[in-house]
């Protein structure tokens, strides 16, 4: 076979009664080039993944084999290792953008909901589509004293479930730009997934051939969208003339065309009806995802409308306990006047396991050890304790791992977690 079948988790394992083949074809709009490999996932009702394939080449024979019932096909291409996802992840799983630097490769991804039965030829169309913005960049007017030149976005998303969710509200994307031979300075294509809010806010730094840094700051009345390019366009001045340009637009639709001016002077944003300058939001000092801050594990951050941050915070301190013991263990429970902490709910937990699985849970174990050699690392084959809709549900760090209900004799470990508002000193 062309393909290469991968082998379930043992306690996923699906046993059919009799399979039935699914021939599987994929397309993308015209002038799409489609990017291989192909991941092939089938999932039952219950979100369980039931059989995948990595399809290498566009000539290699997509099929799957399958019992008969009604499954999810999902189809996933891009991948690379700017994207992070479990070998063989459940429908509500999530795929992470790694890192801070976006991805190089376009993302995409397509869906179909098939009934396969002995009785007819099961085939199935998957159209794929972008499930990233592209971003592009082009700085005009840098003094000639600057070195270097980077910019900062955000906010954004930081993962896409396989059921096309979209989670964690907090990620930003540096981007560093090179000086062209006409003389601006530009970066792109940068893949990246769509804004989590109603703004976009752009951090400028200039790095000087002095060795000394500038940053400037831009809000914009828009975010980054799922299958459009998102094409930025500043330029540095001090006299407050706005200099405009755009992006011919190929294959995604309809283009975002965002330019400004930045420099000495502050300048309205263009969109702004009252004409009142939005608020840049200044992150100095503001405690950085995956981190420890206050002896506790930062989580996830999102910024508020009204220029505040919220915190996401984690416990370092981990306990054993059943559903009836987790009441004595929040009971009081306060770490550096910080009280009111909790378990993690269903949608918290979703994202624990996304940010905190493999590569990304061992790089916080070492950090954990390095801060304190008695505590505890997080374990990526025991279950915790959440809550969904006001029951006791379980869940591991580690992806394609479902979240189930915990049972009501069996210890479980336990993590607390805490929303918090950041207030600077």
């Amino acid at each position: 076979m062309a393909f290469s079948c991968q082998q379930m988790p043992e306690d996923e394992i699906y046993m059919p009664d009799a399979e039935e083949p699914l021939d599987v074809q994929v397309r993308s709009a015209e002038g799409i080039d489609i990017i291989y490999p192909i991941s092939l996932y089938a999932y039952s009702n219950d979100g369980k993944l039931v059989a995948s394939q990595q399809i290498a080449d566009e000539g290699d024979n997509m099929s799957l084999l399958l019992s008969e019932g009604i499954y999810q096909i999902v189809a996933v291409s891009g991948l690379s290792s700017a994207y992070q996802l479990s070998e063989n992840p459940s429908l509500d799983d999530s795929i992470v953008m790694a890192g801070d630097e976006g991805a190089k490769t376009p993302l995409m991804i397509g869906r179909a909901d098939v009934n396969v039965n002995q009785n007819s030829n099961a085939r199935v169309e998957l159209m794929l589509t972008h499930v990233v913005a592209e971003l592009n960049v082009t700085l005009k007017n840098v003094p000639n004293d600057v070195a270097g030149v980077q910019m900062t976005l955000s906010p954004l998303y930081s993962s896409l479930s396989m059921d096309g969710h979209y989670s964690g509200t907090s990620q930003k994307v540096k981007v560093n730009c090179a000086l062209s031979s006409n003389g601006v300075w530009e970066t792109g294509p940068i893949y990246i997934f769509p804004g989590s809010g109603q703004k976009s806010t752009f951090s400028i730094c200039f790095k000087k051939k002095d060795g000394s840094e500038v940053t400037y700051g831009y809000t914009y009345k828009g975010v980054p969208e799922a299958n459009k390019q998102f094409n930025v366009v500043g330029t540095y001045t001090a006299d407050g003339v706005i200099v405009g340009g755009s992006f011919d637009v190929n294959e995604w639709e309809d283009a975002i065309n965002v330019d400004f001016e930045f420099g000495g002077s502050e300048v309205p944003d263009v969109e702004d009806e009252e004409g009142s300058d939005e608020p840049v939001i200044d992150l100095t000092g503001v405690p950085e995802i995956g981190t420890i801050w206050n002896d506790m594990i930062v989580v996830d951050m999102a910024e508020t409308d009204d220029g505040k941050i919220d915190l996401l915070l984690m416990s370092l301190d981990e306990w054993d306990a059943t559903t009836s013991q987790v009441d004595d263990v929040i009971s009081g429970y306060s770490i550096n006047g910080i009280a009111e902490w909790r378990l993690p709910d269903y949608e918290e937990a979703k994202l624990l396991r996304a940010r905190f699985s493999g590569d990304n849970r061992l790089e916080l174990n070492d950090l954990i050890a390095e801060y304190d050699e008695g505590l505890y690392g997080l374990d990526g084959e025991e279950r915790y304790l959440c809550l969904k809709e006001g029951a006791y549900y379980s869940f591991k760090f580690a992806g394609g791992t479902t979240i189930s209900k915990a049972g009501e004799k069996r210890s479980y470990y336990v993590r607390l977690v805490k929303s918090y508002r950041f207030e600077k000193n």
